[in-house]
């Protein structure tokens, strides 16, 4: 009888402390970031890809997508065009999905189906940046979007 006085008492004491989880706040904006403090291709490489990107002007810069795209409809518009309509996929070792030059004056949207969200590169921080890296975090509540501005050129391969 005594034990299971002793018992209860410890039940209810457990239940009394339970910890509160705070809420959860749902993002409606991509997460920013700046770095330049990644390993990157050399300057040699880094002019070829611009060049071959034909992204060597001041209006141009480079729009990576990385990881966390699994085939969704993803669609890259500026204020003047789209730019892009497809189905990107996360190359599993290389981690990029596709890149495309994009006119760094105007706001670029990119929009996908799965989620419903979109991310804006506003042209302020694109002007100062070569790269634009976009990736997607399913683990994030709210908008998926990671934006990293950089003017490094990670590995692409």
């Amino acid at each position: 009888m005594k034990n299971t006085a002793i018992v209860l008492i410890v039940v209810f004491l457990m239940l009394g402390c339970s910890s509160k989880k705070a809420p959860v706040t749902e993002r409606k904006e991509a997460v920013i970031q700046y770095r330049d403090d990644f390993r990157s291709v050399s300057e040699t490489g880094k002019r070829k890809f611009l060049t071959e990107m034909k992204a060597n002007g001041e209006t141009a810069s480079v729009l990576i997508l990385t990881k966390g795209f699994k085939g969704e409809d993803v669609v890259v518009t500026n204020e003047k065009k789209t730019l892009y309509k497809g189905n990107p996929i996360s190359h599993l070792e290389t981690g990029i999905a596709g890149y495309l030059t994009i006119d760094n004056t105007l706001a670029t949207r990119i929009s996908d189906k799965l989620s419903e969200k979109e991310a804006v590169i506003d042209p302020e921080n694109a002007r100062k940046y070569k790269f634009v890296y976009v990736m997607k975090d399913y683990a994030q509540q709210g908008n998926p979007y990671l934006i990293t501005y950089s003017n490094k050129l990670r590995p692409l391969r």
